[in-house]
């Protein structure tokens, strides 16, 4: 049963079946990049108002610097040190120095912006979403995504497409320039995940996907980006109906990729294995996931976008 659920099903009933009229649901035409652009905005400029100062690791990613825990450029007090022969005067901290016989250098921590790097899953399967007027699964993850890099290159970190772009920029550029790629590559035949590439040492990359497969290419996929060496954060994005199988009845159920259709002739009789296979995957993510020191988290796209989005900015503010 779990080969068809990444490129998970558009059910329509053959005979009576489960009376809220999920069946019918289907992929629909996606959301033009424009229009998931001004929402992200919108999503990300509510937040700080109201959560980013109260939370302290929300904060650290506000400030767009993290401390290196050495002496260098920034803001941050460091250390003082004693002073050195041919050292300008005005390097000197005299209020320090006063209470002592020595005199003092105060040290700044050298503070640098980070390079984060945000995958998003655009395959066709990605394009499935069960309530008419809500998004898509893959247009809650392009939300995310950008959200995500509109609070972080406003913080002063630098942003990157993950398998797309060769290095990654800060501010308005930055942004631009992954807009301008998701526009010309809206849809892409992606895999659960996508395939490794090397990272610098202190970057972060967040995947956003259903990433639904038990294939051992996924798993040999995933093995090979935890083990980058870098921070990384995976978010699962789930349709509630994939979450909750609420089918019941004789059901036909056809894939978004060209895969053969499927019949069941009970769905009812399948929910909980279905639903029980469904968590042992979930779960087997997360293990993966945090084995290798990542965070893996879980997102139903009839949820609130907001609370996903401070989950992952929560995160890239922690230090690595």
């Amino acid at each position: 049963m779990m080969a068809w659920l990444r490129s998970f099903l558009s059910a329509t009933a053959l005979q009576p079946a489960s009376a809220d009229g999920l069946g019918a649901a289907s992929g629909r035409d996606p959301v033009p990049i424009s229009d998931l652009w001004q929402r992200a905005q919108s999503l990300a400029d509510r937040l700080p108002a109201h959560s980013v100062r109260a939370d302290p690791r929300l904060r650290a990613a506000a400030r767009g610097v993290h401390g290196r825990r050495r002496a260098g450029p920034g803001d941050s007090f460091w250390q003082f040190r004693p002073y050195e022969q041919g050292e300008h005067a005005a390097q000197i901290d005299w209020r320090r120095s006063g209470r002592s016989d020595i005199l003092y250098v105060r040290q700044q921590e050298w503070e640098t912006a980070q390079n984060i790097w945000i995958w998003m899953d655009r395959s066709a399967s990605m394009q499935f979403g069960s309530r008419p007027m809500a998004d898509s699964k893959a247009d809650r993850a392009i939300l995310l995504g950008l959200a995500t890099a509109r609070l972080l290159t406003a913080a002063g970190e630098r942003v990157g497409l993950y398998g797309v772009h060769d290095q990654a920029m800060g501010g308005r550029f930055g942004l631009s320039r992954m807009l301008e790629s998701l526009e010309k590559d809206r849809l892409h035949d992606d895999p659960p995940f996508p395939t490794a590439t090397a990272l610098p040492r202190h970057a972060q990359l967040i995947l956003i996907g259903d990433f639904l497969g038990e294939s051992d290419e996924t798993q040999n996929r995933l093995r090979q980006l935890v083990g980058l060496g870098v921070n990384g954060h995976l978010l699962q994005i789930i349709d509630p109906i994939e979450d909750d199988f609420p089918f019941a009845g004789r059901i036909r159920f056809s894939g978004m990729e060209q895969e053969a259709p499927l019949i069941m002739e009970r769905a009812e009789q399948e929910a909980a294995a279905y639903r029980s296979r469904m968590r042992a995957w979930i779960d087997h993510l997360g293990a993966m996931a945090r084995r290798a020191g990542w965070t893996h988290s879980i997102h139903r796209t009839d949820h609130s976008p907001a609370q996903a989005l401070l989950g992952l900015i929560a995160l890239t503010g922690k230090r690595g």
